[in-house]
């Protein structure tokens, strides 16, 4: 090992123990503050039957140490703009922004701190030259600072495709709750309680829209968030009409009706949009699998015939 290398090695090591001590100080800051509630919850916890075991409580752990990194780091990482555009992701993903965003940022922190100096000591035990060792830290940096992006990314793909497919099945059951009599709130209430057991992000959504309606000073500020909040256009569509019904006076259930009567044209029309792709997205798989085994199967036997024949001549 050069001189070089043992120097980077070091101050990569200094780092690692530097952000260790601070994470540290960190948990100790946190535990003064907390001392109240950590005697509350210990009464609580002697209630219990059992403790849980120390392996279940490692990630806990983990992501509350992460979380307090997150907090620390949190004004001095982000601007305000690049804040307010991570808690529109985070929320477009189905998290709480307020309690997601310090565990983001401080997994952001923690995989460009610990995943390159991993990488480089990895690099270093296997022997790789100096050139290799750069390229793989410099990998393990680009790595680092977008895991958390395509993690997020990961998530907020099935969450948006669960609300797209549940959001008309939950518009057909406010059209029946607003004509059995029920009021905007409770339908509300009512829906989210249903779509919970078939359709868990529509359920959430509709409950958070509920809470916020019963909680805001001021309904519209609920009707905005529901619009703002997972970027579905459909839920802007159904704040408006909300909105509309409560500034002029029209009836909800009607409202209601025509928007998911739209809604499920606007389905069977991208249902119908795959189907029409369904023969271009056929034709390279039946170049590539289908047609040969036709091939084999229609001049397979003539060939062999032909062959045999060719073969009894000479």
């Amino acid at each position: 090992m050069t001189r070089s290398s043992f120097l980077l090695l070091f101050s990569i090591g200094g780092d690692i123990l530097a952000l260790v001590g601070a994470a540290f100080l960190l948990l100790i800051r946190g535990a003064e503050d907390g001392e109240i509630a950590a005697r509350i919850g210990g009464l609580h916890k002697a209630a219990l039957a059992e403790q849980p075991r120390r392996a279940a409580r490692f990630w806990p752990v983990l992501v509350s140490m992460i979380a307090h990194l997150g907090t620390a780091l949190h004004d001095r990482v982000l601007s305000a703009h690049d804040a307010e555009a991570l808690a529109r992701s985070l929320a477009a993903s189905g998290f709480e922004p307020s309690k997601a965003m310090p565990t983001f940022v401080g997994a952001k922190v923690a995989c460009l701190f610990l995943i390159p100096p991993v990488v480089y000591l990895v690099t270093v035990l296997l022997g790789y030259p100096t050139t290799e060792q750069l390229g793989a830290v410099v990998s393990a940096v680009t790595v680092a600072m977008m895991l958390p992006k395509w993690v997020m990314a990961l998530v907020r793909r099935p969450y948006q495709k669960a609300l797209r497919r549940g959001i008309p099945d939950a518009l057909d059951l406010l059209v029946v709750c607003a004509e059995a009599g029920l009021g905007l709130d409770s339908a509300l209430e009512r829906v989210a309680q249903e779509m919970k057991k078939s359709n868990r992000p529509v359920g959430v959504e509709f409950a958070l829209f509920s809470h916020e309606l019963r909680i805001m000073p001021d309904r519209s500020i609920a009707l905005a968030n529901l619009a703002e909040r997972t970027g579905q256009p459909a839920l802007r569509r159904l704040a408006s009409t909300i909105a509309q019904t409560m500034k002029y006076g029209t009836p909800l259930s009607q409202g209601l009706r025509s928007l998911a009567a739209e809604m499920r044209v606007e389905r069977m029309v991208q249902f119908e949009e795959q189907a029409a792709r369904l023969p271009a997205l056929l034709t390279l798989p039946m170049l590539l699998f289908i047609l040969p085994c036709l091939f084999i199967v229609l001049m397979g036997e003539p060939v062999s015939q032909l062959m045999g024949a060719l073969s009894s001549m000479h």
